[in-house]
C-alpha cells in the first residue's frame, strides 16, 4: 500500500500515525519514517496490519524484512534441541 493509503485506512478506523505512535510510545516521526518506508520496524508494521486488518505482507509487499517465514524460528529451535542433546 502507499503511504498515503495506509494513512487513509487508519483514518477510517478512527486513527492516525501521532495515535499510533502514542500508543506504542514511540516518536511520530519513526512511525511516519516505516509508513513511508524510510526504515523498518515490524512492530510498527504490526500494530499498523491489527488495526486495518490487513497482513503486514499486503500492507508492505516490498519490505521483505516483514515476510517472515513464521515457523522458521520454531524449526531452528527444534533443530538445536536435537542438535544438542545428541552431543550429551
Amino acid at each position: 500500500m502507499k503511504p498515503e493509503e495506509i494513512k487513509q485506512a487508519l483514518d477510517e478506523k478512527g486513527y492516525s500515525l501521532s495515535i499510533l505512535a502514542a500508543a506504542l510510545g514511540l516518536n511520530l516521526s519513526h512511525v511516519s519514517s516505516v509508513v513511508y518506508q524510510h526504515t523498518s520496524s515490524y512492530k510498527v508494521a504490526s500494530a499498523i496490519s491489527k488495526i486495518i486488518d490487513k497482513s503486514v505482507e499486503e500492507i508492505f509487499p516490498t519490505v521483505k524484512a516483514y515476510h517472515r517465514n513464521k515457523d522458521s524460528r520454531t524449526k531452528k529451535i527444534e533443530a538445536l534441541k536435537q542438535l544438542l542433546a545428541s552431543d550429551q
